[in-house]
């Protein structure tokens, strides 16, 4: 579960409008977890940060919180349904965010590198 927050987390941090940055309070948490795990530690070592922050989502009104439960519709440039053989995760392999690549690189803004390509198996 941990690892599926940091995802949601890393996406939000990468938008300037997300509700991570809703208020200084919640951007300074959500940076520093995103620094201490930029600095190794463990995504478990922040447990107690991610439940304060979800708090502070859900508080401010941000009803997923940090779930990356959401309505799923068909993944942007995938066409008509073939398999998409490539996909941007996580550089830093902590989490299992991917993204679809496009002409423009993917941040990850918890390691603060571009995402990287991986091939996905036929």
């Amino acid at each position: 579960m941990i690892s599926e927050q940091l995802a949601v987390l890393c996406e939000r941090l990468a938008d300037s409008a997300g509700g991570v940055r809703a208020s200084p309070r919640m951007a300074a948490l959500a940076e520093s977890i995103a620094g201490r795990v930029r600095a190794g530690a463990e995504p478990a070592d922040v447990a107690d940060d991610f439940d304060a922050l979800e708090e502070m989502l859900l508080q401010a009104g941000h009803a997923a919180g940090l779930s990356p439960v959401r309505s799923y519709d068909r993944l942007p440039g995938a066409g008509d349904g073939h398999r998409v053989l490539e996909v941007l995760r996580c550089p830093g392999g902590s989490c299992p965010r991917v993204e679809l690549p496009g002409a423009r690189p993917v941040p990850c803004a918890v390691h603060l590198k571009p995402m990287v390509v991986q091939r996905l198996p036929s």
